[in-house]
């Protein structure tokens, strides 16, 4: 078996991924964590809180995201589900100063782990949760360098723009808030949604003859969906890593 050395480059990262040659690539495993999709009712409806981390960030550099990180020791064994919400719970004060009350518990509505072809991976816990009344939240620390809110079609039409850069589990997250109208609707629907249990879902590639197209696999059991709408994202919606070719 060849040793790995060095990064290789991502063209050969994603053939290795496709060929299964582990001895080319060796995908880091990824690192808990949590995201928390931070929700109010605005003037054009509902409204959900994005920064944009620094261009200087290892992982998701110049992406809006929801506020969040990866799991720390003190917020419980990595093996707890009980973990990831105090992660998230702990990122959401840690970035912007708001503090949950105990409850209603944030809903827990989706789970995306990172594609195996990218050097820095996450294994993330989706949160949406609705703005504590009082409170406001205001951008802390340096990951992120801008922050506000924003109806979720607005946010989906300038990633289409190409104004703003959205990560896949990002992406597919406002296209589940965009179809509602309420944050009640919104944490009611996504409940509902989570409700047989939360898929883990990760972004896989494969070959379509000549050309590299992106699927989604379920890795708790090994289910490739080809459709997005069997997890309640539009049937066009595909999970294209930023910098991975279409």
């Amino acid at each position: 078996m060849t040793t790995q050395v060095g990064l290789p480059d991502a063209a050969t990262r994603l053939a290795a991924v496709i060929d299964g040659r582990r001895d080319v690539w060796q995908p880091p495993p990824p690192r808990r964590a949590a995201t928390v999709a931070l929700l109010r009712e605005g003037a054009d409806g509902l409204e959900v809180y994005l920064m944009r981390r620094a261009d200087t960030m290892a992982a998701a550099a110049a992406m809006h995201v929801f506020p969040g990180g990866g799991l720390e020791a003190s917020d419980g064994p990595v093996g707890d589900p009980a973990s990831t919400l105090t992660a998230a719970r702990r990122e959401l004060r840690e970035e912007t100063g708001v503090t949950l009350p105990e409850q209603p518990a944030p809903v827990r509505f989706g789970r995306w782990i990172t594609p195996e072809v990218l050097p820095h991976r996450h294994d993330t816990d989706f949160f949406a949760v609705a703005l504590p009344e009082g409170q406001s939240p205001v951008l802390l620390g340096t990951e992120a360098v801008t922050a506000d809110w924003c109806t979720p079609g607005t946010a989906l039409t300038a990633a289409t723009d190409g104004r703003i850069g959205l990560l896949p589990p990002t992406s597919a997250a406002l296209h589940l808030l965009a179809a509602h109208a309420t944050v009640a609707d919104a944490l009611a629907g996504l409940a509902a949604l989570a409700q047989p249990g939360v898929p883990a879902l990760m972004p896989v590639p494969e070959r379509e003859g000549g050309r590299i197209g992106w699927a989604i696999e379920d890795v708790l059991t090994r289910r490739r969906i080809t459709d997005p709408s069997q997890v309640g994202l539009p049937s066009h919606w595909r999970p294209l890593p930023p910098g991975m070719g279409s």
